[in-house]
């Protein structure tokens, strides 16, 4: 009897704890700020599930700094889009998304879209999965997405970004930490330089440990007219870095090739 109530109670002990699914209305920022910052707030995982084809236009910001649309994740959190849009819809230049050191965030069948200090940046966790990030802008920065913890892709799109007169080494996607791309497209992204001596990326500045396989990197530009020692390719690697790649298509990127 002793040995089949420990059965018991470790079978109870055992069993998994359901997520919280926290529903958002459609076109409710409100309702969808508050649903981040009551997933902070909880412990374990919390679902986040936004309306199908929803446009959730951000028109303010979310932080006292005045820099983020949204909340800064700090637990784990997934967010069913159901091919909704987050959306900065105003002139004030907004960072989409943060994730802090101890965060970790997946985003699934959604689009970020006109962040302008950037789309993402990440310390902790991002798994993006059918996710495009398209018509981010940021001025004088490095990155769209800026990577100094662990980010995935699956089957996601990164295009139409730009970031213009950089004042540093710059990517689109700039990778101190894990980056790990699989099956996800770079088209058609932009990067001016402030100087001819620095290094720019269209598509992936690496200073960390990036993997791509089966990624198609095309039409993306370093267009500036400037000439200098920096280097201005799609793929770029430096320091530290270690990039590796498998099935990589490169095609009608300015200038063309990797370094």
């Amino acid at each position: 009897m002793r040995k089949l109530l420990l059965t018991i109670s470790f079978a109870f002990a055992a069993a998994p704890v359901a997520a919280d699914v926290i529903s958002v209305a459609p076109r409710d920022v409100d309702g969808l700020v508050a649903a981040i910052e009551q997933a902070n707030r909880s412990p374990g995982e919390d679902i986040i599930e936004l309306a199908p084809g929803s446009l959730y236009a951000l028109r303010t910001a979310s932080d006292a700094d005045g820099t983020q649309a949204l909340p800064t994740i700090r637990s784990r959190i997934r967010i069913l889009g159901n091919k909704a849009e987050i959306r900065r819809y105003c002139d004030q230049p907004l960072l989409l998304l943060s994730i802090a050191p101890a965060g970790s965030l997946r985003l699934e069948h959604l689009t970020l879209a006109e962040g302008a200090r950037g789309a993402i940046v990440n310390r902790g966790e991002v798994e993006l999965y059918h996710v495009r990030v398209m018509d981010n802008t940021t001025v004088g920065a490095e990155s769209i997405i800026s990577n100094y913890g662990t980010l995935r892709a699956r089957d996601s799109e990164i295009s139409y970004n730009q970031i213009a007169g950089a004042q540093r080494d710059a990517g689109i996607v700039l990778n101190y930490g894990r980056l790990d791309l699989a099956g996800s497209l770079l088209s058609a992204n932009t990067v001016s330089r402030r100087y001819g001596s620095l290094v720019s990326a269209s598509a992936v500045l690496n200073y960390g440990e990036a993997v791509l396989r089966n990624v198609r990197v095309t039409g993306n530009a370093v267009d500036d007219g400037l000439d200098g020692e920096g280097a201005a390719q799609p793929l770029v690697n430096l320091g530290n870095g270690a990039l590796h790649s498998s099935g990589l298509t490169l095609s009608d990127n300015f200038p063309s090739g990797t370094d």
